[in-house]
């Protein structure tokens, strides 16, 4: 299965509070819900092809946390909340690739 999702905006806690009123107790009951909803859907073998804005954390560690607990095989097209791709630690291996646009045959 193939499934495609933008704007998860991990680690954005401003969502809950002001901006889309999200509900959460704070960020990190928002990520664990989301992290729980995606594997719930999502197995092993199936892609995941994220449409920009995928976490808002400047902490590489943070970031990896999150990839290495999502099933599937990922893929990223870089959106302008994307900033974790510059770090020295954040690890790229965790998306199949990475690119600023992609064309997709169906």
């Amino acid at each position: 299965m193939r499934y495609y999702i933008a704007d998860l905006h991990f680690c954005h806690d401003n969502l809950n509070h002001r901006m889309d009123c999200r509900g959460f107790k704070d960020g990190e009951a928002m990520n664990e819900y989301m992290i729980d909803k995606w594997n719930s859907r999502v197995r092993a073998n199936d892609e995941v092809i994220i449409l920009g804005d995928f976490c808002v954390s400047t902490k590489a560690e943070e970031v990896n946390n999150i990839l290495s607990r999502l099933k599937g095989r990922k893929h990223l097209i870089i959106g302008n909340h994307d900033k974790f791709l510059g770090l020295r630690k954040f690890d790229q291996s965790h998306f199949k690739w990475v690119a600023d646009w992609s064309r997709i045959l169906l």
